[in-house]
């Protein structure tokens, strides 16, 4: 009797460790994160002001991102930004082309938008973005 439950208890953990070789990773499973397309958000500043800024992600054909710039209430668009990275579900953009530069650094939170801050001539705003559906 002893050694039918031995052999039982194997049988079952062989299945099972059969079963989990070829079982996806959870990570694997879970939806790759992008990064590219519109963000869009309301930079709040000190002294009242509010700035729409769309920060506008591309992928080149190499797989490179590339970031740019637009201030609609401004009238400025396609504002160059030097660098674009990504590190797991944090985006860092900088070398934005405004006076005294720029950035954006920001972390992807549970509602599918960024949560981050916003620098400018050494200065940091709080600005969540979200994705923006149409902003031609």
């Amino acid at each position: 009797m002893v050694e039918l439950m031995k052999r039982t208890v194997v049988a079952v953990l062989s299945i099972l460790a059969c079963t989990a070789a070829f079982m996806p990773a959870p990570d694997l499973v879970a939806q790759e994160t992008t990064f590219t397309g519109d963000w869009a958000g309301v930079l709040a500043l000190p002294d009242g002001r509010e700035i729409e800024l769309i920060f506008k992600v591309a992928a080149g054909d190499d797989g490179a991102l590339s970031t740019t710039l637009d201030v609609p209430g401004q009238g400025a668009a396609g504002i160059a930004c030097t660098e674009t990275s990504v590190d797991g579900k944090e985006l860092h953009i900088s070398g934005c082309e405004i006076p005294g530069g720029g950035g954006y650094d920001g972390t992807l939170n549970d509602e599918g938008g960024l949560s981050g801050q916003f620098n400018q001539a050494g200065m940091q705003f709080a600005l969540d973005l979200a994705p923006a559906e149409d902003t031609e």
